[in-house]
């Protein structure tokens, strides 16, 4: 409920009018949270991170503020270099973490109604932080080279990738706040306003596809991985281990989609792909146990069923948005063309120098091209398919012949089956009484002969004869006939 009120009064300040040029006091609170709020908590964490890790193995305090900047460059994907070793390659769990809370907190900053200026403000205060971060930590590293073997890494990498993590979180989160406005202002198709849903769902089907490859594959290699582990030898070692797999797990899960598309992921002198794989040194990581360690298997083909999925899943989605298959189709291939772009990002991202084993990389060009085309091809077919299938003629069905129903039924069957009081039971019999009585009196003649008239009865009976036996009427049978 707090969360919901502070929501309300940020926005309420974000859309509130401004005297002067400047932002307002809340405005000014505001801001202030979107530009430090992740990027404090990041500093916490690594503080705290640092300082456990370095108690834990009875080491000195010197190399801690080196150590809290090289996890701020760790976490943006900035190479770093650690006693003459390059490590390009970071794991992008605390990335993907970060780039959630970034688009969380400014999503919950602006709306649909926000300025325009106000909007501005947001997306700039939520570089401004970060960039300001970043400066201190390479002043930070660079004093700290002296004491450990940490190296400043080139100061326009660093502003660039954390520049590049922020400004897309925060693009993310601006896009979902106000993409109904945007695309109303804009005048865009109804159609491209509907494309957020399925793209979203067509990246979570591909995801979710690679994370089951990778549970597969250690599920596979269970024993390997245990042994990885065991090699940290003290209960230190073997947590760092596992903690560090969970860390690098979004890397290997783009790794196994890339795989799974026909692409080619690689580790140094090792590489795999659906049809060949090459051998080569790895380190003692338990997660890199889903390696194959032999040849490739005919089996592995059967991966291809989860970008083809995800396309008939995304060609179904964009069909029932739209009854035109021109509409339909053209809404796969734009989603697919964002989709390949992402995947390609992602798959740069993933990779990098990993010092005396190599490079790990994907091939990102043939990843991006190989997920829009399996997206496209698979997804055209199935908009195409749930298209024609919509628009087939209903064969016709032979309809009742409706029954005539006694009012009196119908009026029972409009009664309340479970009354809340006498009064309605009332009502309702009333009602039925009534019908019962209107139909009685429908069955009556409408001209009867009145009883105190018996010469008329008399007379009616003279104009028509009856054959009849006069019988007289009890004790009175010897009597003559009245």
């Amino acid at each position: 409920m707090s969360d919901l009120l502070n929501r309300e009064t940020r926005r309420a300040a974000a859309r509130a009018p401004r005297a002067g040029t400047g932002p307002t006091p809340d405005q000014s609170r505001m801001l202030a949270a979107v530009a430090f709020k992740t990027s404090g908590l990041v500093v916490v964490i690594a503080t705290t991170l640092a300082l456990v890790t370095l108690v834990s193995v009875n080491s000195d305090l010197t190399g801690t503020l080196g150590a809290i900047a090289g996890s701020w460059f760790a976490v943006h994907l900035v190479p770093l270099s650690i006693g003459g070793t390059s490590l390009g390659v970071a794991p992008l769990l605390p990335t993907l973490i970060i780039g959630w809370s970034v688009a969380r907190t400014v999503h919950q900053a602006v709306d649909s109604g926000t300025d325009r200026r106000v909007v501005r403000w947001v997306f700039a205060a939520s570089m401004a932080g970060p960039l300001a971060v970043t400066a201190i930590a390479l002043a930070v590293a660079k004093d700290a080279s002296s004491v450990i073997g940490l190296s400043s890494p080139n100061a326009l990498v660093a502003f660039s990738w954390v520049a590049g993590v922020h400004a897309a979180a925060s693009g993310t989160g601006l896009l979902f706040a106000r993409w109904d406005s945007l695309v109303i202002r804009r005048g865009l198709p109804d159609w491209v306003r509907a494309l957020v849903a399925p793209f979203v769902r067509a990246i979570s089907i591909l995801a979710a596809g690679g994370a089951a490859v990778v549970l597969l594959a250690l599920l596979a290699s269970w024993e390997t991985a245990g042994a990885l582990v065991e090699s940290g030898r003290d209960v230190v070692g073997m947590l760092g281990l596992t903690v560090l797999s969970v860390l690098y797990l979004p890397n290997v899960v783009i790794g196994a989609l890339a795989v799974a598309t026909g692409s080619t992921a690689g580790f140094g002198d090792a590489s795999v792909s659906l049809f060949s794989t090459t051998g080569g040194p790895l380190p003692p990581l338990p997660i890199l146990a889903v390696l194959p360690e032999g040849s490739a298997q005919t089996i592995w083909v059967v991966m291809l069923v989860v970008p083809i999925g995800a396309g008939l899943l995304l060609g179904r989605d964009c069909a029932v948005r739209s009854a035109d298959i021109q509409v339909a189709v053209s809404s796969v291939w734009v989603v697919s063309a964002a989709t390949g772009v992402l995947a390609a990002l992602f798959g740069y991202a993933a990779g990098g120098n990993l010092g005396t084993f190599g490079t790990v990389e994907v091939t990102v060009w043939s990843f991006g091209l190989l997920t829009f085309a399996w997206l496209a091809v698979a997804g055209s077919a199935s908009a195409a398919l749930v298209v024609w299938r919509r628009a087939e003629p209903e064969p016709p069905h032979d309809e009742p012949v409706p029954t005539p129903v006694p009012a009196a039924e119908l009026a029972i069957e409009a009664a309340p089956s479970e009354p809340d009081d006498h009064e309605q039971v009332d009502e309702v019999e009333e009602v039925v009484e009534a019908e019962v009585v209107d139909e009685i009196v429908d069955d009556v003649p409408a001209e009867m002969p009145p009883a105190e008239e018996p010469h008329a009865t008399a007379e009616a009976a003279t104009d028509e004869p009856l054959d009849a036996e006069i019988v007289a009427p009890p004790g009175d049978q010897d009597g003559p006939a009245r």
